[in-house]
């Protein structure tokens, strides 16, 4: 069979091509001391390494989503700490507003340090992250999850806790809600409070000649009492007497009007000795004790900070009364309970890292041992492909030469 000049010489261009693709890939694959298989040529092999490679990209994102775990978790920890030391700038304004010898002027700047500390600690509860999203919303948008309402500072988040997937089988928390972190004071009466509720009762104290406030009032024989208006209907408890005659009555009242309250008190009035009647304004109501009267004990659903009743043991003379353990030292306690709350949640973001930690050393070894297998399939035996390389680069100028020979020929070397 015989071939013209030009398909001859297009063969041969191909086959230069071809061998010239083979070089570069080889030098490349020796440079960089690797090799990456082709299905065609190694099916088994180069599946192994897909299946390695995606496991990798796997940890990849595993590692990625460690790695704002980590942040997130380092905030909030920051966070809680500020207002850990908030607090105890708090109590100690409490401990100072709660002596009888400050002076007005002392209890108006204490009052002023106070309402700062809030403001820094509302700013704390809304901190957010890199991403711009709060520490403390659960799962709501990026809104600020703490804000003033007409009954102080309100919640606008949720309970949700943020996870994020750190294996195929875990996910890690990236941190606590704002309704752990503040809204759920445990106070020693057994009460759960929030901690702003907390706050406001004490900027409360300091405002109001604190040291004079009281949740138990005794008289001898008789006193008024003007309960606080209340926005609507409101579930009122109060206890009557004291010791084995005490009696706690309860009580719907709207707006604070007394109606059902001294309906309340007359229908115990054998086990108190205590009754109950209007006052000349219908207003209040006036306690009659054949022993002595004493009020304690008043609490309002939904809550009522601050005061919650004004006594007057004689005309003209009254004693702001407020729900139990909300007087100066029983302030002071509530604040050191709000303390310890958010050193436990501290601890609890503290656990969070640890498993954080933990994950990230499972995903580092994990992450070593896929490299491993990676270079097993991947890594070139260097002296085989120089050979190899070596055998191209002659056989190549073998074939050069001889095509170079082969086209200088004409006819006329023939003739001759």
């Amino acid at each position: 069979m015989t071939i013209g000049t030009s398909l001859f010489a297009a063969l041969n261009t191909r086959a230069f091509q071809k061998s010239d693709a083979k070089i570069a890939q080889l030098q490349e694959n020796i440079s960089t001391g690797t090799e990456d298989p082709k299905a065609s040529a190694d099916p088994i092999r180069a599946q192994r390494l897909s299946v390695v490679n995606e496991h990798k990209d796997m940890l990849d994102r595993f590692n990625s989503n460690l790695i704002v775990a980590e942040k997130r978790l380092e905030i909030t920890d920051s966070n809680l700490g500020e207002v850990n030391d908030l607090l105890q700038s708090m109590r100690e304004l409490a401990i100072r507003g709660a002596d009888a010898s400050v002076t007005p002027s002392e209890r108006k700047v204490l009052l002023h340090k106070a309402t700062q500390l809030r403001d820094s600690l509302i700013t704390q509860a809304n901190a957010r992250d890199d991403t711009g999203r709060p520490i403390f919303g659960g799962y709501q948008g990026r809104m600020d999850p703490f804000t003033e309402g007409t009954n102080g500072v309100e919640y606008n988040g949720d309970a949700g806790r943020h996870n994020l997937r750190v294996s195929e089988s875990a996910m890690v928390s990236t941190g606590i809600s704002g309704d752990e972190a503040f809204m759920g004071v445990d106070l020693l009466s057994g009460e759960t409070r929030g901690l702003f509720d907390i706050v406001d009762d004490f900027i409360f104290t300091l405002g109001s000649e604190g040291h004079s406030l009281r949740d138990s009032v005794t008289e001898a024989n008789t006193m008024s009492v003007d309960l606080a208006k209340t926005q609507g209907d409101a579930k009122w408890t109060m206890t009557l007497g004291e010791g084995a005659n005490a009696v706690t009555i309860s009580a719907d009242l709207v707006s604070g009007q007394p109606g059902p309250a001294i309906a309340a008190i007359n229908a115990v009035s054998t086990q108190t000795g205590i009754t109950a009647a209007f006052t000349d304004d219908g207003d209040g109501m006036v306690l009659t004790g054949v022993n002595g009267v004493t009020l304690s004990d008043i609490k309002v659903e939904p809550e009522q900070r601050g005061e919650v009743a004004r006594a007057y043991p004689e005309e003209g003379v009254f004693i702001q009364m407020v729900s139990k353990d909300r007087t100066s030292s029983g302030i002071i306690d509530q604040i050191t309970a709000a303390g310890e709350h958010v050193a436990d949640m501290r601890a609890v973001v503290g656990a969070q890292a640890e498993s954080v930690d933990r994950f990230q050393k499972l995903v580092a070894e994990r992450t070593v041992i896929l490299d491993e297998a990676v270079s097993n399939l991947s890594d070139l035996d260097l002296a085989a492909a120089i050979t190899k390389l070596q055998s191209l680069l002659l056989n190549r100028e073998a074939s050069q030469s001889s095509f170079v020979k082969i086209t200088s020929t004409s006819l006329f070397d023939y003739i001759r």
